[in-house]
Formats: structure tokens, C-alpha cells, sequence
């Protein structure tokens, strides 16, 4: 019985390969990447100005892992049936350590570019915020791609992509019509997306018994 760490370093070079990251030539797989990073980490703070600093907007950057997280996931299950559920359990961990990287790394670049265009100091947003809401989108990524595993598995993967985008949009309207409560909802977010991942791992592990 191989180790989750033997399962998490091939996942890692099995999620490389189906994205291009660690193939040599792939130059537009990081260029859509470096795109991204454009937009969300320079362009958008540089407009923003102060008001990236605004507790809602930081909490959404915090959350957007969702986005990346489950249809990575998705996609991964889509390719084939992992063979053990510690299998299973490391691509759905690459998957939204793959969405938290462009969350965070976008409002890190987020917070440099306004510290460095508005202010020449470093600048944040208030500290009791940002870190729930971090916590909150590690959850809610880590909620999103368990169900689109789970969705996959026992379904398929154009019915997980489907769900998927059910709630994407739900998630949309939600922020549209209360935004001004994203920052005052992360600890109960965060226990929601927990609740839910938990759920959705023990039906993902019930397919293995």
C-alpha cells in the first residue's frame, strides 16, 4: 500500500503533465497564467487604488480559489478513476492547493502593486478580516472540488461541471445583490464549506469500501 505522500508527488506530476506546466514549449499555458496574474493582481489593485484595500474586495480575492479549484478537479476525475482513495483524497489536495495559489498569489500581488503605487509602504487590509477570510477560501475550495470529485466519480463529469456552474452562479448572485456581508459571514462560511467538504469526502471514500 503506497503512502499519501507517494500519491501526493504523483498527482502533482500527473496535474503538470494534463495542464503543460512542467512541459518544455507549453510557453502559452504560463502566458494564460501570467495573464491572469495581469489582470487580477496589477491591473485591477492599480485602478482600485485604496479600494482594494476594502474588506469585501479582499475577501473576495481570498475566495476565488473556487473558481480554479473545482473544475481542475473536475477535469482531473474526469481523466480516470483513481485507483485508491488516498489517490483520490491527493489530486483533490493538488487541485485546491492549484486554485490557492492564484487566489492568494493574485491578492498578494494585489496588496504589492497598491502598496507600491498609492502609498510606497506596505498596505493591507484590516487584519481581523483578511485572515477568516483566507480560511474561508481554503474551505470553500477544498468544499467545491470534494463534491466535483464525488459528482464526477459517482456521476459524471459533465453533470459535476453542470453542478458546478449552478453554484458558481449562485455564488455570483449572492455577492452581487450582499457583497457588503462577505466580510461579516467567513467564520460561518468557513464552518458551511468545512460541513460540506466533510460530506462530500466520506461519500467520495464510500466508493472505495
Amino acid at each position: 500500500m503506497q503512502s499519501a505522500a507517494y500519491y501526493i508527488r504523483m498527482e502533482s506530476q500527473a496535474f503538470g503533465s494534463r495542464t503543460g506546466l512542467w512541459e518544455p514549449g507549453r510557453i502559452q499555458v504560463w502566458l494564460i497564467h501570467a495573464a491572469l496574474l495581469g489582470v487580477f493582481g496589477i491591473y485591477v489593485p492599480w485602478m482600485k487604488g485604496f479600494g482594494f484595500l476594502d474588506p469585501v474586495l479582499s475577501t473576495a480575492y481570498a475566495c476565488m480559489g473556487v473558481l480554479f479549484a473545482a473544475p481542475v478537479a473536475a477535469q482531473a476525475f474526469s481523466n480516470d478513476r483513481p485507483e485508491a482513495a488516498k489517490q483520490a483524497l491527493a489530486r483533490i489536495l493538488v487541485a485546491v492547493i492549484y486554485g490557492e495559489c492564484i487566489a492568494l498569489g493574485s491578492l498578494a500581488c494585489g496588496l504589492a502593486t497598491v502598496s507600491l503605487t498609492h502609498g510606497r509602504r506596505l498596505l493591507l487590509p484590516p487584519l481581523d478580516t483578511l485572515g477568516p477570510a483566507i480560511l474561508m477560501g481554503v474551505s470553500a475550495s477544498l468544499a467545491l472540488a470534494s463534491a466535483a470529485a464525488w459528482f464526477t466519480l459517482r456521476f459524471s463529469a459533465s453533470l459535476a461541471r453542470g453542478a458546478m456552474r449552478m453554484i458558481f452562479l449562485a455564488l455570483l448572485a449572492a455577492f452581487v445583490l450582499r457583497s457588503q456581508w462577505l466580510p461579516e459571514i467567513t467564520w460561518f462560511g468557513t464552518l458551511i464549506a468545512l460541513a460540506v467538504a466533510a460530506l462530500a469526502i466520506r461519500a467520495l471514500l464510500r466508493l472505495y469500501r
